[in-house]
Order: structure tokens, then sequence, then C-alpha cells
């Protein structure tokens, strides 16, 4: 649903075509970027305008070319995408219920977590100080990004101080089971 939310906020501003909507997404919501590809955006575009939130209309707009003349910018046919009333109500219906409700879910680490008896304590350490580097990394690559935008709207940085929280909320929970599995009372696999 978040993905749908994104293409009808990013609609709510100024109607465009697909690749214009990739291209927002990568500039100026690039944690976004990672998970909705080109052909997922298409496809939610697409999904949209079935379900009567879109509009998609033949229109002759300045836009790159394809592949290597990218860099050709000229009057180009394109399908532009266009937000309905429709589309208004149900953006804002998800947006509330987005910022209104919680659903935890099970993620592979928690499934692993009720296997990690069988394992040694130190083969389990080693794989969640693997993963509490890979977390580390992940949050100074936030770190870094805020950074490198001195002028951050309001929006990107609560998305940033949110997975910042979360990052560090997981740290927190890798240091104290390392710790736990490092103690004497620790059970050896298979236990």
């Amino acid at each position: 649903m978040y993905k749908q939310l994104m293409l009808l906020g990013l609609l709510l501003e100024k109607p465009m075509y697909g690749q214009q909507i990739r291209e927002v997404i990568e500039n100026h919501h690039d944690f976004l970027a990672n998970h909705i590809k080109k052909p997922t955006i298409y496809y939610q575009l697409e999904r949209l305008a079935s379900d009567g939130y879109l509009e998609i209309r033949h229109e002759s707009v300045e836009a790159p070319g394809p592949g290597a003349a990218h860099d050709d910018i000229a009057l180009r046919e394109r399908e532009v995408y266009y937000i309905t009333d429709a589309g208004r109500q149900y953006f804002y219906k998800l947006l509330r219920k987005m910022l209104s409700t919680y659903t935890p879910a099970l993620d592979e680490v928690d499934a692993s977590i009720f296997f990690l008896n069988h394992l040694s304590p130190e083969e389990a350490c080693t794989l969640l100080t693997e993963r509490y580097n890979l977390v580390m990394s992940h949050r100074n690559m936030v770190i870094k990004q805020m950074e490198g935008h001195h002028n951050i709207d309001k929006a990107h940085q609560l998305v940033n101080e949110h997975k910042l929280t979360l990052f560090d909320a997981e740290l927190h929970w890798l240091q104290n089971t390392i710790a736990h599995l490092r103690s004497p009372s620790a059970a050896p696999a298979g236990e």
C-alpha cells in the first residue's frame, strides 16, 4: 500500500509521466527508490488507473529520449498520469490508515531466533555481530545522507529520524543478545 500512497502523493503535487515519477523518487526519496523499481511503478500506475484513481492522458511533453539519447530533451508523446477525485480520496484514506495503525510483522531474524539454540553460542555471536555491523553500516549511510542534504525538508527529516530510531533499537537488541550469548549461562547448541 505504501507504493500506491507514494505514487498518489507525488501525483497530487503535479501530473507526471512514468519516467518522471521514477526520477523524482530517485532524486528526492532515496530510501524508497530501493523498494519501488520501475516495473513496479508502471504496474501500480496501471492498477491505480484501472481502479479509477488515475486518469491517463496521451500528451506531448518535453522529455528525455530512451537509452543513450537520455540527454536529448525534445517533445515526445508520453502517458501522463493525473490523479482523479477518487484518487485524492483514496490517497487520504491510505495516508490516515498508515499513520494511525501499526501491524507487527514477523521477519527473518525473528523466525531464526526460535532456532538459535541449534548453533553454538560462538557461532551465533559471530553471525549476530555480522548483522550488527550491517545495521550500523546502514545507519551510517542514513547519517551521511542527512549530512549531505543541508536544507532537508521536515518530511525527509522525520523519515530519517524514524529510520535511525529503528536502527538504534536493533543495535541495542543485538548488543544485549550478543552479551547474553557470551555469558557463562548461555546454553550450548542443541540443548
